[in-house]
């Protein structure tokens, strides 16, 4: 093995990297100072051969060849250049020196560079970079793809010469400039394309400015896409509406009749509320058809298959109350039922809970309805397990509970907890529309039930449609089911209206009304046909609901001066 001279050691020893030294037969002499510091190169490598030290056939070329050269490799989880060359120092002796600098940074730039370089390349994204002065530097493949405009025509251009030549209408690059901050516009584009294009300053060490990276995003499709959805949301909500519309008019199939727009709004929205399991506060006077309304909504709620339980709160005496509603265990009290009793909040389970007149609860049992309202759970008189309420819960007045609220003869913390969603129901005397379509309802009914062909004469229909109906459709009902049972020869007339109304106001003053037959007929026709055609019918379908022929239909209407509904 060739002695490596001290004089050369030293000079070696300056060198920033770590270098091995091999004699010509290609055996390690010396590793100077850096390369044993950086631990590259084991300790116990001199007098070895190269080799032995690294299993790289690479290095074989050191010690086959005189060649001078380099290459890159990676050892210990590190990458390395390995650059080496053959001396003669004293002109005799040869050495090989393999000069071994770390570039495991440079690589790591290297990959971290190509990986941005890739992202800008393929990004679905447009992306285009100015200096610092808004000159625009580079471009993307998908910038010059969304906007139309080709790389070529924006290099070396300014951000207001790019907006005065055409191609957008205003920049993000220049409000970035201006504000320092991140800005985000919505120009429009030469191409007629939709974007949201975003710009962002790039600070050196200084805080100037030296670039302005900017994102352009394509939203064509997407404000499309939306504008599609918004469509198939008008659609949507349109076909709701006509469902509901048409739900509401096949409720006449129950016996719910309705004209009225007044009526059919409030059946509308009891039909959306329905479908949630919201409290119900129906209000409106006594046989205004609150009872019906809370049918409708049980008919149409995930309750439907669940029983309807009505409890009519003034008519259970106070005493009786807790235990009706709630029930009781066997001994509970002295006249309890051995077996106990369930209350009808549990019959009502999975169903639907009517509490009609709850306005005349007392205060004390308002008190325990609240409880029972705010945790959906009660407890039986006498018993100590807690019953989970499951069940749909509609209440109804035809109290003023506000009014009540005030004179603290009603809860106030009751009032809000069942006031959720309130259905005024309208008197009869405010949708005098619903007042033909039920008469003649309940004539079919009552004729089928009693086995009847009973009619009622012009001059009683008009004298209906005049009435005020202080009792509403129940006192609408109960009277045709009197008329038809008392009517003489199956003929409602005026001659039995004295008997029939005697001491309700209006009825009998309308009927002795100066008002010529001529005028009660036509007045009688008239609202009987509109009705029909509310309906769509045409003047064929008129003819037959009517049980008159069709050209009298067309002929009617035209002395009536009404015209057919488009």
């Amino acid at each position: 093995m060739t002695e490596f001279k001290e004089d050369y050691k030293i000079i070696i020893d300056c060198l920033p990297d770590s270098v091995i030294v091999l004699d010509e037969a290609g055996y390690v002499v010396y590793v100077n100072q850096i390369g044993q510091a950086a631990k590259i190169i084991p300790a116990s490598v001199l007098g070895k051969s190269l080799t032995e030290v690294f299993s790289f056939s690479a290095f074989q070329n050191v010690i086959d060849t005189q060649d001078q050269g380099s290459h890159e490799f990676d050892w210990n989880g590190q990458s390395y250049c390995a650059n080496y060359r053959t001396i003669k120092p004293d002109g005799h002796a040869v050495f090989r020196l393999i000069i071994l600098h770390d570039i495991s940074k440079i690589k790591k730039l290297e990959k971290m560079n190509s990986d941005l370089s890739d992202a800008f390349k393929f990004s679905h994204d447009g992306m285009f970079i100015c200096d610092g002065n808004g000159v625009a530097k580079k471009y993307n493949e998908a910038y010059c793809r969304i906007t139309g405009i080709g790389a070529e025509e924006m290099i070396g251009l300014s951000m207001t010469e790019v907006i005065k030549k055409g191609y957008v209408s205003e920049s993000a690059t220049l409000k970035a400039l201006q504000t320092r901050k991140p800005a985000t516009t919505m120009p429009q584009l030469k191409s007629g394309n939709k974007v949201i294009i975003t710009s962002t300053p790039v600070f050196d060490e200084n805080n100037n400015i030296v670039r302005i990276v900017a994102n352009v995003r394509d939203i064509t499709e997407l404000l499309a896409i939306k504008g599609q959805m918004e469509q198939v949301k008008e659609l949507s909500e349109r076909y709701y509406s006509e469902i509901i519309h048409l739900r509401s008019q096949s409720l006449k199939i129950d016996g719910f009749i309705t004209e009225s727009s007044k009526m059919q709004d409030i059946v509308s929205t009891a039909l959306k509320v329905a479908a949630t399991d919201t409290i119900v506060l129906i209000t409106g006077e006594s046989g205004s058809g609150k009872e019906v309304l809370a049918r409708i909504i049980h008919a149409n709620s995930e309750f439907k298959d669940g029983p309807f339980v009505k409890i009519t709160c003034s008519a259970i005496p106070e005493t009786l109350l807790e235990s009706e509603l709630f029930g009781y265990e066997k001994g509970a009290f002295t006249s309890a039922q051995k077996t106990g009793k369930i209350g009808l909040f549990e019959v009502a389970s999975e169903g639907t809970l009517f509490l009609d007149e709850i306005g005349e609860l007392p205060l004390l049992m308002q008190t325990k309805l609240l409880g029972v309202l705010q945790d959906m759970k009660f407890t039986r008189l006498g018993g100590t397990k807690e019953i989970k309420l499951n069940a749909r819960i509609v209440v109804a007045t035809n109290r003023e509970l506000e009014e009540m609220v005030g004179n603290h003869q009603f809860r106030k913390d009751l009032f809000y907890r069942i006031n959720v969603v309130g259905l005024k129901v309208p008197p009869l005397s405010e949708r005098k529309d619903d007042i033909l379509p039920l008469v003649n309802y309940f004539l079919r009914k009552f004729n089928e039930k009693y086995k009847t062909s009973t009619t009622i004469s012009p001059q009683v229909m008009n004298a209906f449609l005049n009435y005020e109906w202080p009792g509403n459709v129940r006192e609408l009902e109960n009277l045709m089911k009197r008329l038809i049972i008392l009517a003489p020869n199956e003929q409602v007339t005026m001659d039995m209206m004295s008997d029939v109304f005697w001491g309700r106001p209006n009825m009998t003053n309308t009927a002795t009304a100066s008002v010529g037959l001529k005028d009660v007929l036509e007045n009688v026709e008239r609202r009987l046909i509109q009705s029909c055609l509310k309906k769509g019918y045409s003047s064929y379908k008129i003819a037959r609901e009517l049980s008159i022929n069709q050209s009298t239909v067309i002929r009617k209407m035209k002395r009536l001066g009404i015209k057919q509904i488009a």
